[in-house]
């Protein structure tokens, strides 16, 4: 679960390091402190925008069917539809450096475990 804690606030899933952000949303190339492997392979992020469309999907049920469950009978449809539509436009991009790093500790912790050892050492060739 420490590795879970590390990716909901946007440091490196194994390590814990910092520095993996070059930019929003941009990781470094390997981590400077595990020297773990970020960008793996052609199409690798792709996971990471499932886990954002399901954070969104998430969103709008909490919103929306929260909304219509703790107003009900009497629901502000207008109100409603306009705060989904904000928190939909921009709750997917605050996210989506987020959804990254859940995607690799989702990876690492049950897809692929760390079993070669050419992840966290740097390539030589």
């Amino acid at each position: 679960m420490r590795g879970l804690f590390r990716a909901l606030v946007g440091r490196c899933p194994l390590c814990g390091s910092k520095g993996i952000w070059r930019s929003f949303g941009q990781t470094v190339d390997r981590c400077p402190r595990c020297n773990y492997l970020y960008d793996r392979e052609e199409g690798y992020w792709v996971g990471g925008l499932i886990v954002n469309i399901a954070f969104a999907m998430a969103l709008f049920f909490l919103l929306f069917v929260g909304g219509m469950l703790v107003t009900w009978p009497e629901v502000p449809w207008t109100t409603l539809l306009i705060v989904n539509l904000v928190a939909l436009g921009l709750g997917p991009v605050l996210f989506y450096p987020l959804s990254k790093t859940i995607w690799v500790w989702l990876d690492v912790t049950f897809l692929h475990p760390l079993d070669r050892p050419s992840e966290r050492t740097p390539n030589t060739r």
